[in-house]
């Protein structure tokens, strides 16, 4: 197995803690917001602290992008990239529709990011798939 490159490990530092946060937030969020009472600029603030982790790990991807040494590990990392957004932006375009024209259920924006993190996965199996044509 190949040794994790400088970069992976410098974004794995990053990316673990954003996630743990993400979790403890999603939940921590509707509790404070109840035990509290919430209301007004106090009840905004904390409905957006769980988007803050999600912008770092966004953030972190592009730092690993930017940090990564071998060229060819950057073109695979920003074709998922290209790919998670195309399967966002296709998601987001036909749901839409199906809410406008066939009284589909309305998907909260929050998915959007959850979206565009499994839109990953198909990336990797992109590359995936490219590398094993090129193979051959």
């Amino acid at each position: 197995m190949p040794r994790m490159s400088a970069a992976a490990r410098t974004y794995l530092s990053r990316f673990v803690p954003l996630t743990i946060a993400y979790a403890v937030l999603v939940f921590a969020a509707p509790y404070a917001i109840w035990a509290w009472t919430a209301q007004g600029p106090l009840l905004w603030l904390i409905a957006a602290l769980p988007a803050v982790p999600i912008i770092g790990m966004f953030w972190c991807i592009g730092r690993y992008i930017v940090e990564l040494s071998d060229e060819y590990l950057r073109l695979l990392e920003i074709r998922k990239a290209l790919v998670a957004t195309a399967v966002t932006l296709s998601v987001a375009s036909i749901w839409g529709f199906l809410e406008i024209y066939a009284d589909a259920t309305h998907l909260p924006t929050f998915f959007i990011p959850v979206i565009w993190f499994g839109g990953l996965g198909v990336g990797s199996l992109v590359n995936l798939v490219i590398e094993r044509e090129a193979a051959q």
